[in-house]
């Protein structure tokens, strides 16, 4: 169970039916998920298309993260395959336009490319693949310093430190590091807890 100081919400502008449409958004994610095998790439992002919108909108200060457009920033990371970035970013351009009302703009970058986006609010970063020890140390460092949800799908990332991801087990759920959850302070919604595997 994570810190007491997580679970208490601070004081947000959302309407307050919020708390029940973040509940009900996992229960539909949840209805419509199978359970994965393990090596199927395509399957696990598609788990995690589905999911990340609702991880991004479980920041309880999400407004303050929007650009100078208005706009939700969302970074799509590759790290050697740029073929596997491109089909998620099609991916969720395709499926996603907002979040919580409020409109996204999702870019394509590697790890060298966060530097670009120092200067700017990143609400939510989705890994298409697998991160070698050094990319996935830079981009952990750069989801602290902006206050990002990194979201990886891929098993044993959320372990090493990656915010948020995949648990499969008989049942498909996201996964939390509270490690990286508490050195980050951010306050996320408290049902998240509920339905999360977490990790130290």
């Amino acid at each position: 169970m994570p810190p007491a100081d997580h679970r208490a919400a601070r004081p947000t502008t959302r309407k307050p039916g919020f708390l029940v449409t973040v509940l009900l958004g996992f229960l539909l994610v949840f209805a419509t998920m199978t359970r994965a095998a393990n090596g199927e790439v395509d399957h696990l992002l598609q788990l995690g298309i589905k999911m990340f919108p609702t991880l991004v909108g479980g920041d309880l200060e999400l407004t303050n993260q929007k650009n100078e457009a208005g706009k939700l920033l969302l970074l799509v990371l590759y790290q050697e395959n740029r073929t596997a970035g491109e089909e998620v970013l099609k991916r969720l351009q395709g499926s996603v336009q907002t979040i919580y009302k409020l409109p996204v703009q999702i870019v394509l970058t590697d790890p060298a490319g966060l530097a670009n986006f120092d200067k700017q609010p990143v609400a939510g970063i989705f890994c298409a693949e697998p991160l070698s020890p050094f990319p996935r140390m830079v981009l952990i460092k750069f989801g602290l310093q902006k206050k990002s949800i990194v979201f990886s799908p891929f098993a044993g990332e959320v372990q090493q430190g990656i915010l948020s991801g995949l648990h499969i087990s008989t049942q498909v759920q996201p996964a939390l590091n509270l490690t990286t959850l508490n050195a980050m302070g951010m306050h996320i919604n408290p049902l998240f807890f509920k339905v999360a595997k977490t990790y130290e």
